[in-house]
């Protein structure tokens, strides 16, 4: 079901109709516009309500994924599906999609640059769920760079939890945890990306976004398709993987493997080494001055040393 918050929340998102997020940005296509909306209240929550077409489960990925609620412009859609929880009203695979963020944050409390048309999502995952613990981050890492690549978008994971795209960063994952439930923030570059003038210098990863590279869903559509195919991986095949298991796919989407990068931010601050992969506990594999050590921490960028002592 589709779920969109009449009234808003007060202090943390702003009243929306369908006919107000139907006109946002073309991104949000036509099964907005098309779908029919009812109204209900829940917990004192006003909505619109609708059980549209693109509701259904994606082929080949299981049953329907949770509902989805959409909100107007908010602080983050992190705080937005915080509230929602604690109202009962949000259960395990049940998202928030906002239609942009005034305050959104990435790693490290970063703030993320959130304009209409882009996917700023969160999403209640299992607690306490096999895999979903300590190597949470990479664990929907991964599902995600599977889901994407299942739809032709062939990115790859930038540990811990960026999204990359031809070298450019198109997503990230944020996890909170809070009220004994997880909850996975996660934005996805879909109309438009940052420009470099608004990176950070000398370290971010230059930006795109999923239009550019030829994906033509809508938010909507990529949405309820990603959220579908994370659900049937994780339940037809990462439960099932011990560490050394999972360790092995998520490898697979690893970007940089065998380049050259520095780490900034973490325990081996700006220290050139090999990237080799990541271990059982989620730690980055560095070969450095001819020694492999773990980076539990910090961020990872390209080296432009051509002389890295390894």
């Amino acid at each position: 079901m589709l779920y969109i918050l009449k009234d808003g929340l007060s202090g943390v998102a702003s009243p929306l109709s369908p006919d107000e997020l139907a006109g946002s940005d073309p991104a949000w296509g036509d099964e907005i516009r098309n779908a029919r909306w009812t109204e209900c209240e829940k917990n004192g929550i006003r909505f619109w309500v609708s059980s549209c077409a693109c509701c259904s489960g994606a082929e080949g990925a299981g049953e329907a994924a949770g509902s989805v609620f959409i909100c107007g412009t908010c602080t983050s859609s992190l705080d937005v599906v915080r509230i929602l929880a604690r109202e009962g009203l949000l259960h395990e695979w049940d998202s928030v999609l906002a239609l942009s963020q005034s305050s959104g944050r990435g790693q490290l409390r970063r703030p993320w640059s959130s304009p209409s048309g882009n996917i700023y999502s969160a999403i209640r995952l299992p607690y306490g769920a096999p895999h979903l613990d300590d190597i949470a981050s990479l664990t929907v890492g991964y599902l995600l760079a599977e889901a994407l690549n299942a739809q032709g978008v062939r990115v790859a994971l930038k540990w811990p939890n960026d999204l990359l795209l031809e070298n450019r960063k198109t997503g990230g994952v944020l996890l909170e945890d809070f009220g004994g439930a997880l909850f996975a923030g996660i934005g996805i570059n879909v109309v438009s990306s940052p420009p470099v003038s608004e990176l950070r210098d000398g370290w971010a990863v230059p930006a795109t976004n999923l239009r550019a590279e030829g994906c033509k869903l809508s938010v909507m559509t990529l949405w309820q398709t990603l959220v579908n195919r994370v659900r049937f991986c994780y339940e037809t095949q990462v439960v099932r993987c011990n560490r050394e298991e999972l360790t092995r796919r998520v490898q697979l989407h690893l970007a940089w493997v065998g380049r050259e990068i520095i780490i900034h931010g973490g325990d081996e601050e700006y220290r050139p080494g090999r990237l080799l992969g990541v271990n059982e506990n989620g730690a980055l594999r560095l070969l450095l001055s001819g020694q492999e050590i773990a980076v539990h921490s910090g961020s990872i960028a390209l080296s432009s040393h051509t002389d890295l002592p390894i």
